[in-house]
């Protein structure tokens, strides 16, 4: 990492950790950003992904000052978007849209994790016999 790009991260990660009740751990090769149990945030190099309420994430959109975050060349993550931290007004955005994912998190109407379906029960094929 380039002098810049460390300093920009440094003070995006530390202005985290800086929000109430917020523990980290290391997932997709980035710093996971954990409130109550749920994610809101997790941070690389040179971006930082947020999952944001809904006015937030349309804001920025179309602001262009983020971008969904793809988990493919076209499949968006939900409501998570992508924010470029590579200089210091990107880091200064990033930390005032990651205390917003951090209250969306805490909030006690969030949706939380998915509850699964349960599995359909199959069907078994006819023990009939076959007619002639």
């Amino acid at each position: 990492m380039a002098g810049g790009k460390t300093d920009v991260h440094n003070l995006v990660r530390a202005a985290i950790l800086a929000l109430p009740d917020v523990s980290t751990k290391r997932m997709f090769g980035a710093d996971a950003f954990f409130t109550r149990s749920r994610m809101f945030a997790f941070l690389f190099d040179e971006a930082i992904v947020l999952r944001l309420p809904d006015s937030d994430r349309e804001e920025v959109l179309a602001a262009r000052l983020a971008r969904p975050f793809l988990t493919g060349p076209t499949a968006s993550f939900g409501r998570w978007v992508e924010v470029s931290i590579a200089d210091r007004v990107g880091a200064v955005q990033a930390c005032r849209l990651s205390a917003s994912a951090h209250a969306l998190a805490q909030s006690p109407d969030h949706d939380g994790p998915r509850t699964r379906r349960p599995p359909l029960k199959r069907r078994t094929p006819s023990r009939r016999s076959p007619q002639s």
